[in-house]
């Protein structure tokens, strides 16, 4: 049986071997594979942290260009409104400068907006309770040499400023509409004196 037992013992050992083998190359290939997954993983790892770096570099850059567009937004809603309060400002003060001064102001918009021909000044009943007697006459007597008069008359209006009319025509010369018509103007010259 010793014959018989050899043979056995050699089979075992060659069974041995040949799962050794196996198991060798079984673990060789399993680490090769470990080794290509880890290579792979890092790979898609490091492209989604690319991804998302570039993804955080647009969101940044979109939150960037929207903060400023809200600052200009902003800033410019506050110079509107800064200009507007000083246009405001400047009507008011207008209106309450005193009867004489008031009425050299008045004076000085007919003379400079009057039209050759007859027309009439069209006041409040409280501006022209500011004006001084004999208002009437010392205008026109300058009108005279643009060939202009003016008749001066109350109605039912906004004091501050007056109306020009000459037949069907209407020349607004109310303060409000003067500082509208020359808004664009004074916009940019309380901007440069504001904000420059």
């Amino acid at each position: 049986m010793a014959g018989l037992d050899a043979i056995l013992q050699k089979i075992a050992d060659n069974s041995k071997r040949q799962c050794d083998i196996i198991i060798s190359n079984a673990k060789r290939e399993a680490d090769a594979m470990l080794s290509e997954a880890r290579k792979k993983g890092e790979k898609a790892a490091a492209a989604i942290i690319e991804k998302a770096h570039a993804q955080a570099d647009a969101t940044l850059q979109r939150a960037n260009s929207a903060a400023r567009a809200y600052k200009s937004r902003a800033l410019l809603a506050t110079k509107v409104a800064i200009i507007s309060e000083v246009q405001s400002l400047a009507i008011e003060h207008l209106k309450s400068l005193p009867d004489t001064e008031y009425a050299d102001v008045i004076k000085k918009l007919a003379i400079r907006f009057a039209s050759p021909g007859d027309g009439e000044l069209c006041l409040s009943t409280a501006d022209a309770s500011r004006l001084p007697e004999g208002f009437e006459a010392d205008l026109n007597a300058i009108l005279k040499q643009k060939g202009a008069s003016l008749r001066l008359k109350i109605r039912n209006q906004a004091s501050g400023g007056f109306i020009l009319v000459y037949g069907d025509i209407e020349h607004n010369c109310t303060f409000e509409a003067l500082l509208e018509d020359k808004r664009e103007q004074l916009k940019d010259s309380i901007n440069r004196e504001l904000f420059a």
